[in-house]
This record gives structure tokens, sequence and C-alpha cells, in this order.
């Protein structure tokens, strides 16, 4: 009631003021009256945008103004702000600037959004002269926290609504998108209608719905792709309210609500959607093929939300611990885990099947990889081999090492001494030394001298002394001090006799 009462007195004064003005004007002076000039506005008042919080300015600039009066008033609150040079409102963030004869500004501090509406700078004549200007005062977006939604779970099919309030002038436009920037629907065409009825562009990622309702696509276990009609993915939803239909785990995410309206800064409000399924897992290689001793990893990848237990399973079924034969390794990305176990040497015990095993609150699940032995690589048995042999041969007294690899024996070694004749232990040219053995060794092995000493016969098969094969070492030996005892009995004897007769 004050407020109406203190409205109408402020447009009586100024109806008083214009009264006197007009009296005084009428008086006669007793000398011939010369014609006035009128005030004129200068310019129009400028309809002004100014953002709540900051400080406006309404210009007002008047010409040959004489003896009448200016006023601002706030027309549509119907308030007498200023009359000429007084500040009438006791408004304190309300100010008249003056500076000069002509200007007459209205300033008004921290503008707030009650001050939004049409301003009136006015001239008391007869019929009153105005200007009026529109204030506008802009609101960043602000979300409304009780009615937006949060973090949110969910069991994998089920159908989720997100939704997104927020205020601000001029209103604010919300959208949708992943905070990891990946598509909201994972193979959903962009080019759908938006809510006025007109297709959207092929090349556009933003989908427009009257409620943000889009089926979600099949889960990674059912197979089947993207939508029909290929198109680009779909990366911006726009609307308050996001549905998501049969929800899978490929929707698993944290989604931003962005709030904009054209007045800096944009809001975004965060909700992260946690989808709950059961473990699964993936054997990239269910059979793995290994020879004794071979370094081995062999693979698994499992899938689970809430996060699950992993680990590993020998053939027996036990547990596999880290240690010296084994190193688990697990490196986990979301709700997906990489499992790799690492064998450093493979045992008898090791062949059979692995297990690679996932659990939690919703269920188990394991995969199998089957561990089977192979031959080892040539280069590896022949190591191997010459390892045994050098092994087995290192305490024998007798071992002689060759170290050079001709296809003959030197020419040289034929007779060891000039005066001996050709015996059994004598070389041919047509012994050779292979220069792999029948295992398929290198020449550079050990050899003993029986076999630098004993004569290879081609024409028969092996075997001991009775059975016609080489004669032994012992036997060479015996017939070689036989012989020269005889040879040098036949020189020294003189006298004849039967037995020299027999011999010599």
């Amino acid at each position: 009631m004050r407020e109406t009462l203190g409205r109408f007195c402020g447009l009586v004064v100024l109806a008083v003021l214009a009264e006197a003005t007009k009296r005084g004007q009428r008086e006669p002076t007793g000398r011939t009256e010369e014609p006035r000039l009128m005030p004129e506005f200068v310019r129009e008042v400028p309809n002004t945008t100014v953002t709540v919080g900051r400080d406006a300015l309404l210009p007002c600039t008047v010409e040959q103004l004489m003896g009448y009066k200016v006023a601002w008033v706030q027309i549509d609150t119907q308030t007498i702000l200023t009359i000429h040079r007084q500040v009438i409102t006791r408004n304190p963030r309300i100010a008249l600037l003056h500076n000069d004869r002509r200007s007459w500004d209205l300033a008004i501090k921290n503008v707030r959004e009650a001050d939004r509406g049409w301003y009136m700078c006015q001239i008391n004549t007869d019929p009153m002269k105005s200007q009026a200007g529109y204030l506008d005062v802009v609101v960043p977006p602000d979300i409304i926290d009780r009615e937006s939604s949060g973090d949110i779970t969910v069991r994998e099919g089920q159908d989720v609504t997100l939704t997104c309030r927020a205020k601000g002038h001029p209103p604010p436009t919300i959208a949708w998108r992943r905070e990891d920037n990946q598509p909201i629907f994972p193979g959903v065409a962009s080019h759908g209608r938006n809510s006025s009825g007109e297709n959207g562009s092929a090349g556009d990622s933003t989908l427009r719905t009257q409620d943000s309702i889009v089926t979600a696509p099949p889960s990674p276990g059912a197979g089947g792709g993207g939508a029909a009609g290929g198109g680009g993915e779909v990366k911006v939803v726009e609307g308050e309210t996001l549905r998501l239909t049969k929800v899978s785990r490929l929707q698993m995410a944290s989604y931003l609500c962005i709030a904009s309206n054209g007045v800096p800064p944009s809001i975004s409000k965060r909700a992260h959607l946690r989808v709950q399924f059961p473990p699964m897992t993936w054997v990239p290689q269910q059979l793995e093929g290994a020879y004794l001793g071979q370094e081995l990893t062999i693979e698994c990848h499992t899938e689970a939300f809430p996060r699950s237990i992993n680990y590993w399973t020998n053939p027996k079924g036990d547990m596999v611990v880290a240690g010296k034969r084994f190193e688990p390794i697990l490196a986990e990305n979301s709700y997906k885990v990489y499992m790799k176990l690492r064998i450093r040497a493979v045992t008898p015990d090791d062949l059979g099947t692995f297990s690679c095993v996932a659990k939690n609150s919703l269920g188990e699940t394991d995969g199998r990889i089957r561990i089977y032995e192979i031959e080892p690589p040539k280069s590896h048995r022949n190591e191997d081999a010459a390892k045994r042999e050098e092994t087995l041969n290192h305490g024998n007294n007798e071992a002689t090492t060759v170290s050079m690899p001709p296809l003959y024996i030197p020419d040289r070694r034929k007779y060891q001494n000039a005066r001996k004749h050709k015996g059994i232990n004598d070389f041919t040219d047509q012994q050779r030394i292979k220069p792999y053995d029948k295992n398929g060794h290198s020449y550079h092995s050990r050899v003993s001298p029986h076999d630098l000493t004993s004569t290879s016969n081609p024409g028969r098969g092996g075997g001991g002394s009775g059975s016609g094969g080489r004669p032994s070492s012992s036997m060479v030996v015996l017939t070689l001090i036989v012989t020269l005892l005889f040879s040098n009995l036949c020189h020294v004897s003189s006298i004849p006799s039967p037995v020299t007769r027999a011999f010599c």
C-alpha cells in the first residue's frame, strides 16, 4: 500500500512540476515574447543487455532543456527513480550521472534479475516527451541438483533414465555426452529426425529427439552390429532426459549433462553409470605347444562388474602362486582384465590344462588352456646332445680332443716308425672320418685311441672280437710286440733252428 502511494505521489509531483513550468511560461512580462525552442532528445535510449552482478548504464541526452525537468521512471513497476538532479528512490544501487547540461544517465550497480524491464527518460513538456529503453539482465546457467540424476547402478539389459534440470536466462539448453568422448550409442546412426521433424545431416554427430529416447545397441555377447544404414556414431544427445533401453556394458561410463544459454560460463554435472554383469572369459589360444625347458606365456581375457577376483590354476587344480617358475601378470582397463601367466621353464608337471578363473558377486567362470609337449628345434637338440656327450666323456682319461675336421687322416700318421712294416694298424686312403656321425653330432667331439688305431671294415658289420669285427686295442698291442720280438730274433740268430725257420 505504501509503495503504491509513493508511486502515486511521484506522479503528482511530476504533474505539479509540469504545471508550474507552464504557468511560469504564461505570465506576462510586459514585453513581446520571443518564440522559445523546445527541448529535444539527441538520441534514443538504447536497449542494454548486462550479466547479473555487473553494472548497467542507461544514457539519456537532451538539448535545449531550458527550464524544463528530466525524470527517470521504471515502467514495469511504475516507480519514479529520479527527478532532475535528485534521486527519489531509496535503492542505493541507483544513481544519476549528470556530467554536463545535456547528459542525464541512469546508473545501476550490481544488477539483479529484478532490475530487468523497461526504463523511461521523460521531459515535462506539454505534451510530455519521452524515450524508453529495455534493460535485459542475463543469467548464466545453473543446474538444479535436487532435480538432476546422480550416480546410478543397474543390471545389464535394464532401462536407465538420466535427468538434468537447469535454470538461467535465457532458458538454457541441455546436451548429454560421455566424459571419455566415446559414442553414447556405439553404431547408432546420427542422421535421424530431430524434434522439429527435419532430417539431420549425415555428418552431424548430435542426435536430437523429442524426449531423448534411443535404444541401446546389442550386448557384446549377443552379436550383431550397429543400426542399419550405417552413418556416424552418436556422441551428443540434446534434451533434459536421456533414456537408455536395454543398457549394455559398452555404455558403462561417466555422462556429462552440459547446460548452456550463450552466457558464459557453461556448467556441467557428472553422472556415472555402472552396469553390473557376471564374469565372462575369452581365451585367444586354447592349445599351446612347448618343449621341456622352454619359457612359455599363456593369456586369458576376462570381463566382469563388480570387479572380479582373478587367478590361475595348474593341471592339478592348485592355485598358481608367483615364484621362481611362475609369474602371473594382470592388466586392468575399466571392467576388462587381461591375464597372463609366464612359465619360465616348462617341466613335465606343466603338461596339461591350466585354467584362468574369474569370480564376483554375480557368478563365476573360467577359461582353459592346454599345454602339450613338442619336439625341440634341431639346433636346440644338437646343443643338448653335445652337452650330454661332453659330460659323459669328461671323466675318460683316454679321451682325445680332435680340433680340426679333415676328411682324411694325414699321411704322416700312417707310419709312426719308418722301420716298421705295414700292419693291421696302418691306415688306408679309403679310411675317412665323417664330419657327422649317425646321430647327427658334429665332428668336434671326443674320440678314443681305439677309434684312431682300429681299421674299419666296410664289408663286415660291427661286433665284438669273437664275431669277426675290428680287433680290440689289447689284441693290436699284443700282435705288435710278438712281431717285433721275432723280427729281432731272426737278425741276431746265426744258428738256424726249427723255430727260426718257421718265423723267419
